[in-house]
């Protein structure tokens, strides 16, 4: 399964990267500054921690209400600093990864990315759209930093959410730390089941953000919903506009289909950004019955991380040329792409999606190949 693999693939990618940049001088230790936004706002970030007292958790070790931390970035006044890269928590949990697999002790590296966007800035005034998002199986939140931030310069609010238990590592304010306990080989309905927990998550969020006083609630216009995800994240995107309709248009990056939208397909525009040349079979099916706007687009040089951050690191940290001595690894780590042109790549496409079917301006983009994106191919369309 593309998830499997993935996993497995994250997992040595992790390995090698901490164990590398341990290695490494502490004055030679470099920073990983993520690609330029491209658009015309400047970008804030802030963190929210939502208690849904009216759910008990599922997934945790002892009964309580569902807990979730999401990451909002939003068109913003320039002040403040920049924020880190996630929690010191999620880094610490991949440094501790590397200990407790006894390759020496494992170093942080994730405090030396460096986002663009400014911790807690003001919003701009103006009433933005929102864009919910949710992450890989096993990732966390900041995994798709790169384009939340891309999509904020451009007039959006992105709120990503942790989905605690799935997530690598979720810190609340309190301290507690949340790692994940997701069964290391799910069947299929264990995955619809998964799927269900993460659109009640990306529900109950969306109530909040449009009923309580969080600091951009005046801010938004709810009328204007989107929602996106990688992997298992596209499958939740897709499963949330059938549930809600509140959810207006959605796109999957690179995950496949395990719930109703795979034979029912979704009740509004939904787009599919598939990566490598494998067609999975759900892709067919969710094909064969999406009746509402619909576009599969496929990057066959890319691999399951491409739309994600991990696309950046060689690029940013020089790992390009640390692997030089293992090519058939970086392959099937990173493809054969560059991370910043990926990165540019699907801001480009996800903004000309959500632009036109939540601000209803043209985008010719997502209706033919583009000589710009020759590395991306429209495969099918409807209408």
């Amino acid at each position: 399964m593309l998830r499997t693999r993935f996993t497995a693939l994250l997992t040595a990618f992790l390995l090698l990267l901490t164990t590398v940049l341990s290695t490494a001088t502490a004055a030679a230790k470099p920073t990983l500054d993520l690609p330029a936004t491209g658009g015309p706002f400047p970008v804030g970030t802030t963190n929210l921690h939502l208690v849904d007292h009216a759910r008990p958790d599922p997934r945790a070790p002892a009964p309580g209400p569902r807990e979730l931390m999401v990451q909002l970035w939003y068109p913003a006044v320039p002040v403040g600093a920049r924020a880190r890269y996630g929690d010191p928590s999620v880094d610490r949990h991949y440094a501790d990864l590397i200990t407790a697999l006894g390759l020496g002790r494992g170093e942080p590296f994730l405090d030396r990315v460096r986002p663009t966007a400014r911790l807690d800035a003001p919003v701009l005034p103006g009433r933005w759209p929102l864009l919910l998002h949710s992450h890989g199986r096993g990732l966390m939140r900041s995994t798709t930093t790169a384009i939340a931030e891309g999509l904020a310069a451009n007039g959006y609010v992105v709120a990503a959410v942790d989905h605690t238990y799935d997530a690598a590592a979720v810190r609340f304010p309190d301290g507690r730390t949340a790692t994940a306990n997701r069964p290391a080989k799910p069947t299929e309905p264990v995955l619809s089941a998964e799927v269900q927990v993460r659109v009640a998550d990306l529900r109950f969020t969306l109530d909040q953000l449009s009923t309580t006083a969080t600091p951009l609630r005046h801010r938004l216009d709810p009328r204007r919903t989107g929602v996106f995800g990688h992997s298992i994240g596209g499958d939740t995107a897709a499963e949330a506009m059938r549930a809600d309709r509140r959810f207006r248009v959605g796109a999957n990056l690179d995950g496949a289909f395990w719930g109703e939208v795979r034979d029912k397909g979704t009740p509004g525009p939904f787009a599919l950004f598939s990566a490598g040349t494998v067609d999975h079979p759900s892709f067919a099916s969710w094909r064969a019955n999406q009746r509402s706007w619909g576009r599969h687009f496929t990057l066959p040089a890319g691999v399951h991380s491409t739309p994600t951050d991990i696309s950046l690191f060689p690029e940013v940290s020089g790992l390009r040329d640390l692997l030089k001595d293992h090519p058939d690894l970086y392959r099937q780590l990173f493809g054969t792409l560059d991370g910043v042109r990926t990165t540019q790549l699907y801001r480009a496409y996800l903004t000309a999606l959500f632009d036109h079917h939540l601000t209803g301006r043209p985008a010719p983009l997502l209706d033919q190949n583009s000589p710009h994106w020759p590395e991306h191919n429209l495969l099918w369309s409807h209408p």
